[in-house]
């Protein structure tokens, strides 16, 4: 369940020729997916992405990925300290740009936890820049474990504003429509975004975001019981700092 909160929402995946490896090391105050508090303590997040592998731009692109989250304290979620809660294994594929600034994509994640079940989902999306606003809307379809016949609908809007030639503040949002296989569906949450990133060379980037997560409909996204340990909303704020390199 990755990659919940971004500082900027991408309007699609540029196909490149050249491979490239990107890794990234990110600590954040909590793990929150979809809305959803999995931990209410730290969590360290790496990951790793791969594209390009020589595929000519006119055939698209194709990334292959793996990301974590490692608890850093006991949770009453469950998340227990010195464990890995999650590892996703992904794949990509961004269609070659059919319309000028319209990007289309397809992909495929496994949610494997610690617990040894996992989940698998399918993703259709496509962006889109308008006036300097990166507009973005992803499908998501189960397809295996406990979500394989749940569905998750995100819109997300993102903008950029340059602050010098090596620092921008990117400003983001995004809004979830959950359709899940048993309870209400509608729209469940969104969150508010503001981060930044610094070059610390030709290789290594430092970042660092605030995003405040809202509870759109607590029929369809229910508050968290601490005294049972039952997932739902529960954190508003999450705050994260990460260091990144490309190869």
């Amino acid at each position: 369940m990755k990659k919940i909160i971004t500082t900027t929402i991408a309007a699609g995946l540029v196909a490149s020729s050249a491979m490239a490896v990107d890794v990234t090391f990110d600590l954040a105050s909590a793990y929150v997916f979809r809305g959803v508090t999995l931990s209410d303590k730290a969590s360290f997040q790496p990951g790793i992405e791969a594209s390009g592998f020589g595929l000519p731009e006119e055939y698209g692109g194709v990334t292959f990925g793996a990301w974590g989250a490692y608890d850093l304290d006991d949770s009453y979620t469950g998340a227990q300290s010195s464990t890995f809660q999650e590892t996703d294994w992904y794949v990509s594929y961004s269609f070659p740009t059919f319309v000028e600034g319209l990007d289309l994509s397809v992909g495929y994640c496994e949610y494997a936890y610690g617990a040894g079940s996992s989940d698998e989902e399918l993703s259709f999306g496509a962006g889109y820049s308008l006036a300097g606003v990166a507009l973005a809307a992803t499908y998501y379809q189960g397809v295996g474990g406990a979500i394989s016949t749940s569905a998750y609908v995100e819109l997300g809007a993102g903008y950029d504003i340059e602050v010098t030639e090596d620092l921008a503040i990117s400003l983001g949002a995004r809004m979830g429509y959950a359709a899940p296989d048993g309870g209400d569906s509608g729209f469940s949450d969104y969150d508010l975004s503001v981060g930044t990133g610094y070059p610390l060379g030709d290789v290594w980037s430092v970042s660092a975001s605030l995003a405040y997560i809202g509870q759109i409909d607590d029929d369809v996204l229910g508050d968290a019981d601490k005294t049972t340990g039952t997932l739902g909303y529960d954190v508003s704020f999450l705050g994260m700092i990460g260091l990144a390199a490309s190869f």
